[in-house]
């Protein structure tokens, strides 16, 4: 799958169908962020049966003798046996969420802005902000948005605050000379 997606990747380059941060891109990104999960929950699989094996290989061999199983191999299959589906549960994070064999990285949040104060919502905002990507949230949806939070003000003074004096001066010089024209 991932060779498949990178030969995917290379043809679009070869044409100039996407850039980095546009549409294509971003949905490049997501597609490769999910076959890296795959790949990640697979070896989970293989590792959980791995486990399985070792206990059972204990007991080969044995020719028909009396085998006697501890409490612990019986716990060890059936734990490695659940992980195995719980891995492969696309709609489970467990494995995930838990780093099996050190696998998953921790996400790293970062906040949007160094003033922001809340890191108990900050789970909250990554998820709003992972909606707003996947229903492509354009520029008058987004003012929408802001305007409904009573955010408006706010959001213009930071983004006057945050961009260089030269973009500020150029914006308002073109909405001076829109204002003109009417």
């Amino acid at each position: 799958m991932r060779t498949e997606f990178n030969n995917l990747v290379a043809v679009m380059n070869r044409y100039d169908l996407y850039q980095v941060n546009d549409e294509v891109g971003q949905a490049l990104k997501m597609l490769e962020d999910k076959i890296t999960e795959l790949e990640k929950r697979m070896k989970c699989a293989v590792n959980c049966a791995k486990e399985i094996q070792v206990v059972t290989n204990q007991f080969e061999g044995s020719n028909g003798e009396e085998i006697n199983l501890k409490l612990s191999d019986l716990e060890i299959i059936e734990r490695a046996s659940n992980d195995v589906e719980l891995a492969l549960d696309l709609n489970d994070g467990m494995c995930i969420e838990d780093n099996w064999y050190g696998l998953f990285e921790e996400p790293e949040v970062v906040a949007p802005t160094n003033s922001y104060k809340a890191p108990q919502d900050n789970q909250v905002v990554q998820e709003i902000i992972a909606k707003l990507k996947s229903i492509d949230v354009d520029g008058e949806t987004m003012e929408y948005i802001i305007e409904q939070v009573g955010m408006t003000d706010q959001m213009l003074r930071q983004l006057i605050m945050n961009n260089p004096h030269t973009d500020t001066t150029d914006i308002l010089e073109e909405k001076t000379n829109l204002v003109n024209q009417n």
